[in-house]
């Protein structure tokens, strides 16, 4: 060997310097990160490949949340009446792979879009629209009074503060009654009784300083007739009430029983489903989607 010659340690394969843990971990680190970007599409779905160890990811969800529209309809809206109802149906030209629900006992019609109509559709169901009949204030308010007993203060107060719903010559008739229960300062019932025209007669006396004053008389009718709107945004009604009295210590109590509410419920109800049943274009289902 010429005494020239150097060694060069370093370069020897067998010498080689090892890698630091740190510089390991970074590249491993590196080699997921590249690994984890390599996406893949099936369809409509969007995957991630990870590492191996590790599961594949699907992000469909997060990439479809980045474009300006989605893949496929999808959603829930709620609707106020039924002309909306009939609009956003015909707007989805899903006739035939959807249904229309109509639940009685609900009071809800539901369109679902993307159903199960064939065995060649196999819809998810997700895509609907509901119209849910409310009751409004005035229906709801004389439908929770019915059969609650009230004072002559009280019962005069609901009749003239809800005298707009009153059908009829009864109503003014209900009207007096309250009237004059509320202008007089005391007042003692002491008898009733059936006239032949199918009213009451209660017989009062009128107590002024503790002493009797003048007597009189309430003609009040046996049944009334109300004129409401069952639903929000719907049509009138007209409910029979049955006027329901009962005397007790000089005083009198009243009461209203409505007759049979549900069935105008039920009658209200089955309207809005005719129409759309006539008008969407759709299947008609009773029952829940």
């Amino acid at each position: 060997m010429s005494k020239s010659a150097t060694t060069n340690v370093l370069a020897t394969p067998g010498h080689a310097e090892e890698k630091p843990a740190a510089l390991r971990v970074a590249e491993a680190l590196a080699a997921s990160v590249a690994s984890a970007l390599e996406t893949r599409h099936e369809g409509t779905a969007t995957l991630i490949t990870l590492p191996d160890g590790y599961r594949v990811e699907d992000i469909t969800a997060l990439v479809e949340k980045t474009q300006p529209a989605r893949n496929r309809p999808q959603g829930i809206v709620g609707l106020g009446d039924v002309p909306s109802l009939l609009a956003y149906c015909a707007d989805q030209v899903a006739q035939e792979r959807g249904y229309i629900y109509a639940d009685p006992d609900s009071r809800t019609i539901t369109a679902v879009f993307n159903d199960q109509r064939s065995t060649l559709f196999h819809g998810w169901r997700d895509h609907r629209a509901v119209f849910a009949a409310t009751f409004t204030p005035e229906f709801k308010k004389w439908l929770e009074q019915s059969g609650r007993p009230m004072s002559q203060q009280e019962f005069s107060e609901f009749i003239e503060d809800n005298y707009a719903d009153l059908n009829g010559e009864d109503g003014q008739t209900l009207l007096n009654v309250a009237t004059t229960i509320q202008a007089t300062t005391g007042i003692n019932f002491s008898s009733a009784r059936r006239l032949q025209d199918g009213q009451t007669q209660l017989t009062y006396n009128e107590v002024i300083d503790a002493k009797a004053g003048s007597d009189g008389a309430l003609k009040i009718p046996q049944t009334f007739t109300l004129g409401v709107r069952i639903f929000k945004n719907g049509d009138g009604y007209k409910l029979t009430a049955r006027l329901k009295y009962r005397l007790a210590g000089g005083g009198v109590k009243f009461w209203y029983e409505l007759d049979r509410p549900e069935r105008a419920v039920e009658d209200a109800f089955n309207g809005y489903v005719q129409t759309v049943r006539e008008k969407s274009g759709y299947t008609v289902l009773t029952g829940r989607p």
